[in-house]
């Protein structure tokens, strides 16, 4: 079984954005609005393909979002996002892998990862790390 990591063990994107914007103090919807901002070449259209790194990512998102009336950094966008795991998903993972060959992916973790470690700390997560050592211990078996 394959597993998605954002939006599937992280809450949803819309309810973290709402939650951000609220904890501090942002205009609401601006980073739905960056986003959708030239949805095709913006800052998150080029992190989701791995065409940026996450150095690069939080200063366009930071371009992006201030001229639309309020900076903020990609970083703290993805870390606030990717920080909220969903308890239930991730027991929902551990009984499954105890069963069946199991793995989690993400689109845009080998550019933000290899030679980063700031991106490789956005994904060095419970679910991440219980997939590689549920993945190493099938192949013993």
């Amino acid at each position: 079984m394959i597993w998605d990591f954002g939006g599937v063990f992280t809450t949803s994107p819309f309810e973290a954005f709402a939650r951000f914007e609220t904890e501090r103090g942002l205009p609401a919807d601006i980073i739905r609005r960056t986003n959708a901002s030239n949805h095709l070449e913006n800052a998150w259209a080029k992190f989701e393909r791995a065409e940026v790194d996450v150095e690069t990512f939080d200063r366009l998102f930071a371009a992006e979002s201030l001229a639309l009336g309020a900076e903020v950094r990609g970083k703290d966008v993805l870390r606030f996002w990717w920080e909220i795991l969903r308890p239930d998903m991730v027991e929902a993972f551990k009984r499954i892998a105890a069963k069946l060959k199991t793995g989690c992916i993400t689109n845009n973790l080998p550019a933000n990862a290899i030679g980063s470690l700031g991106g490789r700390s956005i994904y060095i997560a419970e679910v991440m790390a219980l997939s590689i050592t549920l993945s190493n211990r099938q192949r013993s078996v």
